[in-house]
């Protein structure tokens, strides 16, 4: 019997040489939607015997797919790396967090242990980060090296959902991109709480997300808890000077830094001087930097290209600096610079002349101020406020007054007011008449949101009346078949009823729920059983009500009702 080598074996599992091994079905633009479309990756998975990654990007899930993947993945515990990106083209938004959920449920019931999570291109918004919450608070996530969450819409909102789910269970990440998100200030800072936290990592790019001084004065504390910090990239958000003398401040503890990208960030010529002054105190070593079109006057170029040089392996060391699009000056001055900067210097002739951004004019600090100005008005309001304003230029319709008729009928005093006696007015046949009364609004949009709200106007009634419960379940097949006849009807639909039962937060804060959520719910239970009744949108409605459940005003009432959430 040969003797149990325990070092051997201590040797097999640490050797980062072995060769990694996975499924690998990227870019096959396969749509999955039911369990036998997803047979394939099934199989691959259950045939690897040592199931290091799994790449899924290019393709399109649906909840059923993603399940029994899912199962498949709870016999590999030595998963590592799941590549998931752009994998829900043509999806609901709210078919997404449900298959997500159960991708991670499969991880967690295996017992895997990710070091790289990659969700980039899902444009599932901050609902998405619910569906994830439970991974990555997981165990699964507590040796998490990377997460790359690049253009997934988040938003302020998702922004903060994303940080109390990684602050549950403090990470140690070293590579954290969330770039295209909409984060703005209030989300940038509440994820730079995080980040003072994790003290780990090496790489934050968090470009394109309408990020202001304040938040990046936030981050820029953070910042300074991560000395290991190598790669930095905060492309097209507005630093301007104050974030840049934030930036500044960090700079002298962050001895590893080898790549900025501060490109198109308005740091004008004060905000370049700030860093450039950082740079050459601290005797840093960069390797890349990027300050295009940063409307820098030829004076603070030359001052960034002089910190930057004054190191005697410079011209070795630099391999990338940006100065394209701002002003360089006359040829002479774009000389010195590539003399001083070699090969590495992207100066791009012809972009400025002496006078275009004169550093340290009256000109220049007048439009530095106002540039200021601007960078604070915007940063006091919030998306929602952003969001409100925007719609509000359009000609946005509600239920109250839906395009139906100005003359007040009896539908029309019911939808305002859903009252019982309104409702008896209607009679017997109140489904086909309030049915009628909606088929006359023509935007589709609006027409989904009436009939929604006027189902859930009657269903609110449902402990109060039979009436209102027999009333309501004519009304729900009338309103899926209607709904059924617009474009993109589905995630309309099922947005709009999360956002009517609670379950998800409106846009809109003049909106109100103006019926009785708990008679909703149980008029639901009944509806969701009816072999009609659609297998995505029921799919959705229980995850959402089972992963809101403990927080749930109707909790009591819901936990009666186990069709409401459970397959």
């Amino acid at each position: 019997m040969a003797a149990f080598d325990l070092n051997s074996i201590n040797s097999v599992l640490t050797d980062t040489s072995r060769l990694e091994t996975g499924v690998d079905f990227s870019g096959k633009s396969l749509k999955l939607d039911t369990e036998k479309d997803a047979q394939p990756i099934v199989d691959a998975i259950n045939s690897c015997p040592d199931l290091q990654y799994l790449t899924l990007t290019g393709n399109t899930l649906g909840v059923a797919a993603a399940q029994a993947i899912a199962k498949a993945l709870e016999h590999h515990p030595e998963l590592k790396i799941a590549r998931f990106s752009d994998m829900f083209t043509g999806r609901m938004k709210t078919e997404i967090p449900p298959a997500l959920s159960a991708l991670g449920e499969g991880m967690i019931a295996a017992g895997a242990r990710l070091s790289v999570l990659e969700l980039s291109d899902n444009a599932f918004g901050p609902i998405g980060v619910q569906g994830l919450a439970k991974l990555l608070q997981s165990e699964v996530c507590s040796q998490l090296q990377e997460l790359r969450l690049n253009n997934n819409g988040l938003g302020i909102t998702g922004g903060r959902l994303l940080a109390e789910a990684l602050s549950t269970n403090p990470r140690k990440l070293k590579v954290f991109i969330a770039g295209r998100n909409r984060l703005e200030n209030d989300g940038a800072t509440a994820l730079a709480k995080v980040f003072q936290g994790m003290g780990t990592l090496e790489e934050i790019a968090m470009p394109q997300n309408g990020i202001y001084h304040k938040g990046v004065t936030a981050l820029s504390e953070a910042f300074k808890h991560n000395p290991n910090l190598s790669c930095l990239n905060l492309n097209d958000n507005t630093i301007g000077s104050k974030g840049a003398e934030a930036i500044a401040t960090a700079l002298p503890g962050l001895k590893k830094l080898k790549s900025i990208n501060f490109g198109d960030c308005l740091l004008k010529s004060k905000g370049a001087k700030a860093l450039a002054k950082a740079f050459k105190d601290n005797s840093l070593l960069l390797e890349s930097l990027d300050l295009s079109h940063n409307e820098i006057g030829r004076e603070a170029c030359m001052e960034v290209v002089d910190a930057l040089t004054v190191l005697p392996d410079a011209s070795d060391r630099l391999s990338r600096v940006v100065l394209a699009g701002n002003s360089l000056g006359d040829n002479s001055n774009k000389k010195t610079m590539k003399d001083k900067l070699g090969p590495s210097a992207e100066l791009s002739d012809g972009e400025g002349s002496d006078d275009e951004y004169v550093s340290g004019s009256e000109e220049e600090e007048g439009s530095g101020s106002e540039a200021e100005s601007d960078e604070n008005s915007e940063d006091s309001a919030t998306e929602d406020a952003q969001h409100r304003e925007s719609v509000d230029i359009g000609a946005e319709i509600n239920l109250d007054n839906s395009g139906v008729e100005e003359v007040k009928t009896d539908v029309g005093m019911f939808l305002d007011s859903p009252t019982l006696d309104n409702l008896m007015r209607l009679g017997p046949k109140a489904a086909d008449i309030i049915d009628s009364h909606l088929q006359a609004i023509r935007d589709p949009t609006d027409l989904i949101t009436a009939y929604v709200e006027a189902t859930f106007c009657v269903s609110g009634l449902c402990e109060e009346s039979g009436l209102a419960a027999e009333v309501a379940q004519d009304l729900y097949p009338i309103m899926l078949k209607r709904a059924g006849q617009q474009h993109a009807a589905a995630w309309l639909l099922a947005n709009t009823m999360l956002r009517g039962l609670g379950l998800i937060k409106s846009e809109n804060k003049q909106y109100r729920i103006r019926w009785k959520t708990s008679g909703c719910y149980r008029a639901l239970a009944r509806a969701l059983t009816a072999p009609a009744f659609p297998a995505a949108l029921r799919d959705t409605l229980r995850f959402f009500i089972a992963s809101r459940l403990p927080a749930l005003a109707d909790r009591g009432i819901v936990e009666q009702l186990p069709e409401l959430y459970r397959p």
